[in-house]
């Protein structure tokens, strides 16, 4: 772009010392050499964008939550409530029943994942294809699902019940149903701020929340035979009617309930609390 400019900038005042004729014989020239270092100047520009890096479908494939695969082959002792990883945005979270942790800013170079936290550990990606991953780290291989494997579009409930218990404090016990249209029977018990009975619907975006996010539980793969909880916290209890008049209960406490669920229970619980309910 300099040399362009600096030759129409000489051509501009070489206007002044020549004659007419000799500035109208000379323009085709300079137009010309003009035209020819604009086309150059594109011509790189063409290069420079064609080079530079796009995400791959690999790195798409990548930034997405991946579920861990349990079996006896697995040498290092996971915690039973870890759930996997979630890799967004050049962010490592690890996914647990319990909490997110925030892992660290990472990078991908080649087969290598770094983690830029002294706290955290590096991996080695072995295999990574759409619907699965398999790393090297923690002194071993580790394989992960694409966690959009757990959705399904069909899944719906005909009713939702959740419990509301005792806690170490004072903490709301309650009874609450809804079915499928998004009406709500509450029932409010010792420490709610209603008690009694109130009938309502739940609001609109509420209920499509919870449709959405049933969709996503996996619950035909959670355990109800374990108890997801400790002693010190509010005791809940959610159930679920669903397909063919399958139920599913899981009991816990309020902090320690699976999370694909949780976000249900906090729905649920938000809605209460704005209704001035518990």
């Amino acid at each position: 772009m300099f040399k362009v400019l600096s030759s129409f900038n000489v051509w501009s005042r070489g206007t002044n010392t020549f004659s007419k004729a000799h500035h109208c014989a000379n323009t085709n020239v300079a137009g010309n050499y003009f035209m020819t270092k604009c086309a150059q100047l594109f011509c790189g520009l063409l290069i420079i964008v064609s080079c530079t890096p796009t995400k791959t479908n690999e790195t798409e494939w990548f930034e997405t939550d991946w579920i861990f695969v349990r079996d006896s082959s697995n040498y290092f002792n996971f915690d039973p409530r870890y759930i996997g990883l979630r890799f967004r945005n050049d962010t490592l979270i690890t996914i647990s029943d319990l909490w997110l942790t925030h892992e660290g800013r990472y990078s991908v170079n080649g087969n290598q994942i770094q983690v830029f936290d002294e706290d955290s550990t590096d991996f080695e990606i072995i295999k990574l294809t759409k619907d699965s991953l398999i790393l090297f780290g923690y002194t071993d291989t580790l394989k992960y699902y694409n966690r959009t494997f757990e959705f399904d579009q069909e899944l719906r409930f005909q009713k939702i019940t959740l419990q509301g218990g005792q806690c170490f404090s004072e903490c709301p016990e309650f009874y609450l149903t809804m079915d499928d249209k998004g009406n709500v029977e509450f029932k409010g018990l010792e420490n709610s701020k209603f008690q009694g009975t109130k009938i309502y619907s739940i609001d609109f975006q509420a209920k499509n929340r919870i449709d959405s996010l049933f969709k996503w539980s996996n619950i035909n793969n959670i355990d109800t035979t374990d108890f997801y909880g400790s002693d010190d916290d509010w005791s809940l209890t959610i159930s679920f009617q669903y397909g063919d008049n399958e139920l599913k209960r899981i009991r816990g406490t309020h902090s320690s309930m699976p999370l694909r669920l949780k976000g249900i229970i906090r729905t649920l619980l938000d809605d209460l609390r704005k209704r001035g309910l518990v």
